[in-house]
């Protein structure tokens, strides 16, 4: 039985109107004495949940705010996770959801350059840098502007805090139309890049050194690879980066040397490719080739999972350099437009224009271990990621909807969803998950053109 011929799980959407931070602080810090907010509940074949919840202050301890649900069969939470974030907790009882978990950001950052509503400059490419301390963002003319973070600060607020672009940042045009990806290299200090224009990019991603002065740095391309037949659709970095993979809709997923901008192997798809995930095989077997000079040793030890067009995904063997599996083709039509892979936890996620979302033991490719849908937009992005001892994989999901999640599966298969809310209804592109989960390391680009970070609670 494939993923496709079994009937997925069909999982509750929770909605929570986007600014529930700010009403509640306005009434918490007294510029108010009461005010509402909404709150939703779908499931597809199901009557929908619809409530009003009221926020007013204790009538004795002018410190608590209480919320009042004008709706019977829903309680909703607002409460105080450990650390820095404000989260909430909603039970609707109807729909067999128990003290659901629903986290709102903990910083959300803008430009106004970008931002100019109601038109804003939508990010087309998102990536933040391994030690946190930047993330970079493509648009649809083929620029880059890369902007320095900002701490995560301990705060009883309840609104997410607002961080403008006033300081200093990189600015590059490396492409001649879209940027299509971004990846920064281990150090930090050096993007990749791909665009439309079927070409990469090698960018130096050093901030100016005058962090709380007005600066726009423009820098140049040190390398551009070129060979793609068609436009770039993702990237990875190999080792410390002396080798890097692209990913492209010509259906070749090709390995670069860096120094020399040279090719050094193409490996062919069955369709075009829409995404990658790339990450220590589970096992090793075939026959390994005799490896080229410019090759990092570490390349050998690699698989390349390639989510296709035709909605397919194929893994290829970076020792072998052959293609060492092949899934069943879909029984719908389809196209996995995301796909994640956890060396960790041995687990491949796909993710669909359908709405589909599959969960495979890499160990056992054939019979998935479970999958799900909930109201059919399309995954655009999705990252898996584990915590401390548990044996659950996390899966942040980036959806076409404007309803980004992040779904704990347990090793039998079971689902817990939380929801990830702030957004207004534009889609969600891009979502990364970097260090600690806790500490603030979930992050979304949005098609508002702001950049929210999360602080979730595992």
């Amino acid at each position: 039985m494939n993923a496709q011929s079994s009937n997925p799980v069909i999982l509750p959407v929770i909605t929570v109107q986007p600014t529930v931070g700010e009403v509640i602080e306005e009434v918490n810090s007294g510029i108010i004495p009461s005010d509402t907010f909404w709150t939703s509940c779908y499931k597809t074949g199901e009557p929908s949940v619809h409530a009003r919840i009221n926020v007013e202050l204790d009538e004795r301890d002018r410190n608590l705010v209480r919320l009042k649900p004008d709706t019977e069969g829903v309680d909703f939470q607002a409460r105080k996770e450990p650390g820095a974030s404000r989260s909430y907790r909603i039970s609707v009882p109807s729909f067999h959801i128990s003290d659901a978990r629903v986290f709102q950001p903990i910083q959300e950052y803008e430009d106004s350059k970008t931002l100019n509503p109601p038109n804003p400059k939508r990010v087309e490419a998102f990536d933040v840098s391994p030690d946190g301390s930047r993330f970079a963002t493509g648009f649809l003319d083929g620029s880059v502007l890369v902007y320095p973070t900002s701490p995560v600060r301990e705060s009883d607020s309840f609104s997410p805090r607002r961080v403008t672009s006033t300081g200093s940042k990189l600015f590059s045009r490396p492409h001649a139309s879209s940027v299509t990806t971004l990846q920064f290299f281990p150090s930090s200090k050096v993007l990749l890049t791909g665009g439309l224009d079927f070409s990469l990019s090698i960018l130096p991603a050093d901030l100016p050194d005058t962090p709380n002065v007005t600066t726009e740095k423009t820098v140049e391309a040190v390398r551009t690879l070129r060979g793609h037949k068609r436009a770039i659709t993702s990237t990875a970095i190999i080792g410390v980066g002396r080798n890097v993979l692209s990913s492209s809709l010509d259906s070749t997923i090709k390995l670069w040397d860096v120094p020399s901008g040279t090719e050094i192997t193409s490996l062919g798809a069955s369709s075009g490719i829409l995404a990658t995930s790339t990450g220590l095989k589970a096992s090793s077997g075939g026959d390994v080739l005799s490896s080229d000079e410019r090759e990092v040793p570490e390349v050998q030890s690699n698989a390349v999972f390639a989510g296709l067009r035709d909605g397919t995904f194929e893994v290829f063997d970076l020792a072998t350099k052959k293609s060492a599996f092949r899934s069943h083709p879909p029984a719908r039509a389809q196209q996995l437009t995301a796909i994640a892979y956890s060396s960790q936890r041995h687990t491949l996620a796909t993710g669909s224009n359908t709405g589909l979302v599959t969960i495979y033991d890499v160990r056992n490719l054939e019979t998935p271990l479970t999958s799900f849908v909930r109201q059919g937009g399309e995954i655009l992005d999705l990252a898996a990621f584990t915590a401390g001892a548990s044996d659950s994989l996390g899966l942040a999901v980036a959806t076409s909807d404007g309803l980004p999640f992040v779904a704990r599966i347990g090793a039998d298969g079971t689902i817990q969803v939380d929801e990830l809310i702030g957004v207004d209804c534009d889609p969600v592109r891009h979502v990364r998950v970097l260090g600690e989960v806790e500490q603030g390391g979930i992050w979304l680009s949005c098609d508002d053109s702001i950049i929210r970070r999360y602080a979730y609670q595992w």
